[in-house]
């Protein structure tokens, strides 16, 4: 027998991926003390998007996040509020480093692609 799943079942399903990828690519910390974050571009349900899609830091940390592309084409990183810009090339990967010296919620993109779908950084005061 077949069954055919309803839409909130699927959503469940790509929710609890998108947690998973959240507890594995969850923050550590490099030999120096800065905060380190490894994000990854992918294609989920049609979208390209930067997993995690939420970054959460204390004002005043120095911060290395290394940007995993697992597309064909070359994609973008760009924190306007933090100065960073970076194009990481298809199935490449790019390390950018900042200090998250404004605390508030800093948006970032794909400066190459605005309809992808960017995310945000929290800055804790």
């Amino acid at each position: 027998m077949i069954r055919k799943h309803g839409p909130a079942i699927r959503w469940s399903w790509r929710i609890g991926v998108l947690c998973l990828c959240a507890v594995f690519l969850a923050p550590g910390l490099t030999a120096a003390g800065q905060k380190a974050f490894t994000l990854v571009n992918v294609i989920f349900d049609g979208t390209k998007i930067w997993l995690p899609s939420t970054l959460i830091l204390h004002k005043g940390d120095e911060v290395v996040v290394t940007l995993l592309n697992k597309l064909d084409a070359p994609h973008g990183f760009k924190i306007a509020d933090f100065g960073v810009e970076a194009v990481v090339p298809p199935k490449g990967k790019t390390t950018v480093r900042f200090v998250a010296d404004k605390a508030g919620v800093h948006p970032f993109i794909c400066h190459l692609h605005p309809p992808h779908i960017g995310g945000q950084i929290l800055v804790l005061e």
